[in-house]
């Protein structure tokens, strides 16, 4: 006879001190998580300033103006693609220890936006 007192998924069990912890993860302390942040922030308005002289550069031109404008689209395209990386990972489809990839993955988006501004005044 089974035994119906067992849950059928396993529960995570917390403490006290687990429950009130300020980071929870035990891979980044808040040294790591401040360079994290400033890193998001640095690569967010990269992204933003790129965007805008796409948006900017391809209503100046006229006839060839949407070339432009797909600069900023590819652009904004890559970082959906890391946004959705890091949604696998906050919720462990992902191991923590492949952060290192959306590092990897932030630098290439950084960098290509400073080739698209290059390119945008070329």
């Amino acid at each position: 006879m089974a035994d119906d007192s067992k849950p059928l998924m396993r529960t995570q069990q917390t403490t006290a001190t687990e429950a009130n912890a300020v980071f929870h993860d035990k891979y980044q302390g808040p040294r790591a998580r401040a360079l994290q942040i400033v890193f998001v922030i640095l690569v967010a308005i990269m992204v933003l300033v790129c965007v805008i002289l796409s948006i900017y550069r391809g209503i100046v031109v006229g006839e060839d103006g949407g070339l432009y404008f797909m600069l900023g689209v590819s652009l904004v395209g890559f970082v959906v693609l890391e946004i959705i990386l890091i949604i696998f990972i906050r919720q462990g489809e992902l191991p923590k220890e492949k952060t290192w990839f959306l590092y990897f993955l932030g630098m290439c988006v950084f960098l290509e936006a400073i080739f698209t501004d290059i390119l945008l005044y070329n």
